[in-house]
């Protein structure tokens, strides 16, 4: 059995505010060597903290729980309507997306009250990603409604870029904390940062299986203060649909995270997911335009010594085409290297065109560049060679 208990707050040496919780593995070999869980902010902000309730501390262990084939027991109080929610269908939704988990039994020691009053923040992540601009822009510029437009910003630092051992892994996490502090300063926005080890359990599953659980235990750890956060994805309905195969097993948040975050949410936090309504291609024709994506877009994963876009990146190339068939690629040359992008950029169409079908992002830039009837090499002017897709002039 995995068992969660002594849930504490209280201010490090570091002055800051840590929410943590013990766990501990029971008639079983311990799967890590952690023997706590814990979400830290500056000791400002510590009233953000929801400390009467396990709501954070229970989709990671359940995840372990479910591939370990152990019960779960939380020593303490949760959110009705996300233990209902777990017991009768998040389990279910993990158990199509991963064959290796199975259902298990979720105890808890009773339901934590329900609020005198919700919080007053309405928050989204700022990575500067597209998916993440878009949401900005959607639900700040655009929305009008105070009780659905965001009033703050967060980053979540939950091991998205990698292990935190890894000294490069610390500093690309720092640098490209950088934009979205700029992102948050021009719009007047206050941003919180928040620290979790939930990365350490992470060795135990592929990042694209238990990272998005993390950004979404982040989320609930603020119950004190926030009702509402937009989880932004980066998979549209189509493709949802469309690829579903493709991403069984392999990327939890494109293959079911349409369905599953309206699921993690409690009587004090709304998860929404945002973003699904639109292709990668039609977010970055609805922010071309704005003066932040132009200064501050931010997709590369790779480690760069100023943590900036690389351009010659997989991640890099699908951003740069749909701006090249808008017309907009000198636009965005304060944060890549545009000149870079034009010596690759032919070759990155025919990988385009090869993988058209298979992979829905380079499917998604055919189909946009058609649309636009922007010019691209012809299958009939190419031949494969050794399995890749080359072109007759090259």
């Amino acid at each position: 059995m995995i068992e969660i208990s002594n849930l504490r707050k209280y201010t490090t040496r570091e002055g800051l505010t840590r929410l943590e919780a013990d766990i501990t593995f029971t008639d079983m070999a311990p799967p890590c060597a952690e023997k706590t869980l814990y979400f830290e902010l500056d000791k400002k902000y510590s009233y953000m903290f929801a400390e009467d309730t396990y709501d954070a501390f229970v989709l990671v262990p359940l995840w372990l729980a479910m591939l370990h084939k152990q019960d779960l027991h939380i020593r303490g109080k949760i959110s009705a309507k996300l233990y209902q929610n777990i017991k009768w269908y998040v389990q279910k939704i993990w158990c199509d997306f991963y064959e290796e988990l199975a259902p298990v039994k979720l105890i808890v020691d009773g339901f934590a009250a329900p609020p005198k009053k919700r919080g007053k923040i309405i928050g989204t992540g700022i990575s500067c990603g597209v998916d993440s601009l878009s949401t900005v822009y959607d639900h700040f510029i655009r929305e009008t409604d105070p009780n659905y437009r965001i009033n703050a910003l967060f980053y979540f630092n939950c091991g998205i870029f990698g292990e935190f051992d890894d000294p490069k892994v610390q500093e690309l996490t720092k640098l490209r904390n950088e934009p979205g502090k700029n992102v948050a300063k021009a719009l007047g926005l206050p941003c919180y940062y928040v620290n979790s080890n939930l990365h350490a359990f992470r060795k135990l599953a592929d990042m694209n299986k238990l990272n998005f659980i993390s950004v979404y235990s982040c989320a609930l750890s603020l119950g004190n203060a926030v009702s509402r956060y937009y989880v932004s994805s980066g998979t549209s309905y189509e493709e949802i649909k469309a690829y579903r195969d493709h991403y069984h097993n392999r990327d939890m948040s494109a293959f079911c995270e349409s369905y599953l975050v309206p699921l993690i949410q409690t009587e004090r936090t709304e998860l929404i997911v945002d973003g699904c309504q639109y292709r990668r291609v039609d977010k970055l024709r609805n922010i071309a335009d704005w003066d932040i994506a132009r200064k501050y877009l931010n997709v590369c994963w790779r480690y760069t010594p100023d943590g900036s876009n690389c351009s010659m990146c997989v991640k890099c190339l699908r951003t740069l085409l749909p701006l090249e068939i808008l017309g907009k690629l000198d636009d965005f040359a304060a944060v890549f290297d545009v000149e870079e992008y034009r010596k690759i950029s032919f070759r990155y169409k025919i990988r385009c065109l090869q993988n058209y079908g298979e992979d829905p992002f380079e499917t998604e830039n055919v189909d946009f560049a058609r649309e636009h009837n922007f010019p691209m090499p012809e299958r009939h002017d190419c031949y494969v060679l050794n399995g890749q897709l080359i072109y007759d002039g090259d």
